[in-house]
């Protein structure tokens, strides 16, 4: 019973969870970064100083996004749709988290569904 409903329903909802959620937190964070970037330059990290930490090439938007949600200082964006953008891009990415810790204790415990 709890075999069969690991296997068929709570596995691929993680796995679709956790690809849909990066995908779209991926997209959303590139989104709210270029609006930052243009709006609110000063919120943002300072960029970097040499090739190999380039913030586009290495996904450094999501790490910039993800700390302007945690430190508060996404109280300064005005717009009521950049907020929503905001708070979705980050929902996108709590569920992708979310997901990808569930497929890891699915994987490193097994024994308590098999």
């Amino acid at each position: 019973m709890i075999k069969t409903f690991v296997l068929d329903a709570l596995l691929p909802m993680l796995v679709c969870g956790g690809l849909g959620g990066f995908l779209l937190f991926t997209l959303l964070a590139r989104l709210v970064y270029d609006h930052l970037e243009t709006h609110y330059h000063d919120i943002l990290s300072p960029a970097a100083t040499h090739g190999l930490l380039e913030t586009d090439s290495f996904g450094g938007y999501m790490a910039d996004v993800w700390r302007v949600a945690r430190s508060g200082e996404w109280r300064r964006i005005e717009s009521a749709f950049w907020r929503g953008m905001l708070w979705f891009s980050m929902s996108a990415g709590g569920t992708m988290l979310v997901s990808l810790t569930g497929l890891m204790v699915i994987f490193m415990f097994p024994r308590w569904w098999r």
